[in-house]
């Protein structure tokens, strides 16, 4: 229906001067690609944001979670494609101050670089007390039970590090002094922990549970000693990122988390899919992938709030690493990306 109003010409009920603004409206939409959208054509996706997350060992069950979420494309689905590498202990936090990652999963006792001036905080602590790690002893070993454990030597990854406070630790929590003391030695890696317990040069390890349930399978060792069961309350493991990337990338630092965390959520509702993304990195066969997924799901937080009764006893492990004046809380860990 056409007819001249004061107002103007109307076409369609709308008025020409309305009809010229929606089609500047539509020109401008049009160009930055809204139009094609609204037609039913798919936008081109915005450029995902690059991150560099490190992790603490190839094998270890925990860390393997990071690749459940990117089969599932979980973080995907938060604009972040991962590239991952591997630097043990000391190493992970070196990578960190040369700016060469810019998350990392490790462990509740990484604490101490930054008290040592590492640039970072802990963003999210994601795994409680050490059910994961035990010590494990040769099948031939003629160690059978917890008190053949004194005096010991024990393969741990390096100075300093989380096996080797849990292996100094559960002396201490046993009373085991002096002679009878655990004594840890940095031998590497775990294949070189392995390997220095299958020529006989230590007595145990200090290593996942997932290691020992291989080597138990294969009857080269088995699993004495859980840690967990004697050191409770603990953080395990812990995410870091770079002072740059909070300061500079918070949207990215609250992206994977989340991420981090609908992972978790989803690992639980699917079983299959979680061993089928792990089994790949843990070298695990299939009846003893889902044994680990049911004994350490458990472990994994969903909030990842960092428990003060847990972050006490890092304090002490802090303390024992060296560290010889703890910063503030503050200085150590936020919360403030964590999901709500």
């Amino acid at each position: 229906m056409l007819r001249h109003a004061a107002s103007g010409q109307k076409f369609g009920g709308l008025n020409v001067k309305t009809q010229h603004r929606l089609v500047r409206i539509l020109s401008v939409l049009a160009t930055i690609g809204v139009v094609g959208f609204a037609a039913g054509v798919p936008m081109k996706a915005a450029a995902e944001e690059k991150l560099r997350v490190g992790k603490a060992d190839s094998t270890d069950y925990d860390f393997a979670l990071l690749q459940v979420g990117i089969d599932a494309g979980i973080f995907k689905k938060y604009g972040l494609d991962l590239d991952t590498v591997t630097l043990p202990g000391a190493q992970l936090h070196q990578g960190m101050t040369a700016n060469a990652i810019d998350l990392a999963l490790g462990s509740g006792t990484d604490f101490q670089f930054i008290a040592k001036g590492a640039p970072e905080r802990g963003v999210a602590a994601f795994a409680g007390a050490p059910i994961n790690l035990a010590i494990l002893v040769r099948a031939d070993g003629g160690i059978d039970k917890l008190d053949d454990l004194k005096g010991k030597i024990v393969a741990v990854s390096t100075n300093g590090s989380l096996t080797y406070w849990l292996t100094t630790e559960l002396s201490r929590r046993l009373h085991w002094t002096g002679d009878d003391a655990l004594k840890p030695v940095a031998t590497g890696n775990l294949e070189a922990q392995v390997a220095a317990l299958r020529v006989k040069s230590v007595d145990g390890v200090s290593g996942n549970i997932e290691t020992g349930y291989r080597l138990q399978s294969e009857g080269l060792a088995k699993i004495l000693v859980p840690f967990g069961k004697y050191i409770d309350p603990f953080i395990t493991h812990v995410i870091y990122a770079t002072n740059e990337m909070i300061a500079k990338k918070p949207d990215a630092v609250r992206g994977f988390l989340r991420g981090w965390f609908e992972t978790i959520a989803y690992m639980k509702t699917h079983q299959a899919e979680t061993i089928a993304s792990t089994m790949p990195i843990t070298k695990l066969d299939d009846a003893t992938a889902k044994k680990v997924y049911a004994e350490l799901m458990p472990m994994f937080l969903d909030n990842g709030r960092f428990d003060p009764a847990g972050f006490a006893v890092v304090k002490q492990a802090m303390t024992a690493s060296g560290v010889t004046e703890i910063p503030p809380n503050s200085a150590l860990y936020t919360e403030e990306f964590l999901p709500k």
